[in-house]
């Protein structure tokens, strides 16, 4: 007779860190975690922003990147925000089924919020190795 222990896959938790010095950090968790190689994500987005988020002109986005930083892999997701918030308030944005690209062994995941007068409001970013 064998003595059957349930063995668990380890789950690191991602960890997201302000990817520029001159933007506000913003809280991103993702499910599931870890990532699933071509298999649609669920991100929620949180923080509050030293601007205000304009409804239908302030975008939230998700890029991977292959390690490097700079080779993009399958195409950036963008959302537009469907309600505006003043500067200093708590928001909170989610996006279901995001589309996950073919992974490589170490990828990048970039995520933003992004003004059309303003430019990059918020921006972190994880290092994935798998």
């Amino acid at each position: 007779m064998v003595n059957a222990i349930p063995h668990q896959l380890r789950k690191g938790k991602i960890e997201f860190h302000s990817c520029m010095s001159k933007t506000d950090i913003i809280d991103v968790t993702v499910k599931p975690d870890p990532i699933v190689s071509e298999y649609p994500a669920n991100y929620t987005v949180s923080g509050k922003l030293s601007h205000a988020i304009i409804a239908d002109k302030t975008t939230f986005g998700v890029t991977y990147f292959i390690a490097d930083g700079i080779v993009r892999l399958g195409d950036p997701y963008k959302q537009y925000f469907d309600k505006s918030y003043k500067a200093g308030k708590k928001f909170t944005i989610s996006a279901e089924d995001v589309p996950t690209p073919l992974l490589s062994k170490v990828y990048q995941i970039y995520v933003n919020i992004w003004d059309e007068e303003i430019g990059t409001i918020a921006c972190v970013f994880t290092k994935v190795n798998r």
